[in-house]
């Protein structure tokens, strides 16, 4: 915990930010080894089955994303507070119920799976492919989800670092079982599944005993953190549920605006959409990059909520946003002038080449234009003013499809592009016109 004598400098932000930017980077790193097993030892169909299926069980793993940011947010202020009893309960609280949700998950996926398949169709053996690697995959959903809720318990007490050295022990097995699971065992797509999955538990019990190491480096377990009245208080699962339940709406609302973006690209045809997908690409690392800040914003607003230190929140912000200013315009810059060359790695068609050439500019406007959201999200995890969130998601995503509607017969398919700015602007607005209530709540907490 940092105390409020301690001021934040910028050495400690960038020390606590450069982990989570190496783990977030090393998150996907388990859907590309399973594409290359599959890409060069299963075939083609299974290719086009493991990508279907990665699109669904995607939906479970961002879905309840707010078991890492609620955790994250909660823990914070509490470290913030002084309370260790209760950064304790937060993470004791937060395990059981993901392994929970990930048991329902799997309990229910027949009938899960068949709306899936409704929504995402596919050929019936395109279908039959992802359908056998999602339910190998789905024997790791409760260890993800236990182990998102690590992460943000680590995140949330200033401890990045812990949530790298889970992700790299996860991608490590991974990489050893796939290649075993698959050439050795010839065990096709439920062979990759079951790999992931294993790596999964594996990631989950490193998770789980680098959080007794840090209880006890920071002097044990406090009495009556593993009571049933701590855990099962009722006015902290209000608190958890209620977070929860907001942040869930706010991920998809999010995801509806995405979705939408990708649907727009996919309308302009099989060169536009090839390369709004290589682009995607650039837009991706760059929100991997600038989450480290926005995250790290999370812990540092958090814990200065949590002890009601308005100058110690201002100054979480400020350094924490001067960093994702810094990062978002060399970025940019990064993606406009090295953009061609990259482009040219990752396709060789000429048409999309030129397609991608033509969107470059607007896509190395993204990070420019998405840093202050990302902040805006730290900063509203840290403090746990989820109502917030959810109501600005929703506003911003309406603005957003309207602003589509009406940009687009006008620009054409750089109106998408336009359109896709314009959201990432006004999911920063809509945070902002709420972000004064932050600071007004801490004056009235600090009276």
């Amino acid at each position: 915990m940092m105390s409020s004598s301690h001021t934040l400098t910028r050495a400690q932000v960038f020390r606590q930010s450069w982990p989570i930017m190496l783990a977030n980077g090393a998150a996907p790193i388990v859907g590309i080894v399973d594409t290359l097993m599959v890409g060069r030892f299963v075939g083609t169909q299974a290719l086009a089955g493991i990508g279907l299926g990665a699109v669904i069980y995607s939906i479970a793993y961002w879905g309840f994303g707010f078991l890492r940011m609620s955790t994250a947010g909660l823990a914070a202020q509490s470290d913030g507070a002084g309370a260790e009893a209760e950064v304790q309960a937060h993470i004791l609280r937060a395990i059981p119920l993901g392994l929970l949700i990930g048991l329902l998950i799997f309990a229910l996926q027949i009938p899960l799976l068949a709306g899936a398949f409704v929504i995402f169709t596919g050929t019936p053996d395109i279908e039959a492919s992802a359908r056998a690697y999602i339910g190998a995959r789905l024997w790791g959903l409760p260890a993800t989800l236990g182990t998102i809720a690590l992460m943000g318990w680590f995140v949330g007490i200033s401890r990045a670092g812990l949530a790298l050295s889970l992700q790299i022990v996860l991608n490590i097995v991974n990489i050893i079982l796939s290649p075993i699971f698959v050439i050795v065992l010839g065990g096709g797509l439920v062979g990759v599944g079951l790999a992931s999955a294993a790596a999964e538990w594996a990631g989950f019990a490193m998770g789980l005993f680098l959080m007794i190491r840090e209880v006890r480096r920071r002097g044990g377990w406090r009495a009556g953190a593993f009571t049933r009245k701590v855990i099962l208080a009722r006015d902290a699962l209000s608190k958890l549920g209620v977070a929860n339940g907001n942040i869930f709406i706010r991920t998809m609302a999010l995801t509806l605006g995405f979705s939408f973006f990708g649907n727009a690209a996919a309308s302009e045809g099989e060169t536009f959409l090839a390369g709004y997908h290589v682009l995607m690409q650039f837009i991706t690392m760059a929100a991997l990059v600038l989450d480290g800040f926005a995250h790290t914003a999370e812990a540092v607003t958090g814990a200065a909520y949590g002890a009601k230190d308005k100058p110690r929140f201002d100054r979480a912000v400020r350094l924490t946003s001067e960093f994702s200013v810094l990062f978002a315009v060399l970025i940019s810059a990064a993606i406009f002038f090295g953009g061609p060359t990259i482009i040219r790695v990752l396709t060789t068609d000429p048409a999309v080449i030129e397609s991608a050439m033509t969107y470059l500019p607007y896509c190395a406007l993204a990070p420019i234009a998405g840093f202050a959201a990302f902040q805006m999200d730290g900063v509203f995890i840290g403090t746990t003013r989820t109502a917030a969130m959810r109501n600005a998601s929703i506003a911003a995503v309406i603005i957003y499809l309207a602003a589509h509607y009406m940009i687009y017969p006008i620009l054409g398919a750089a109106g998408i592009w336009v359109a896709f700015l314009i959201y990432y602007v006004t999911r920063a607005v809509t945070l902002g016109i709420a972000y004064p209530s932050i600071r007004k709540h801490m004056e009235r907490e600090s009276i």
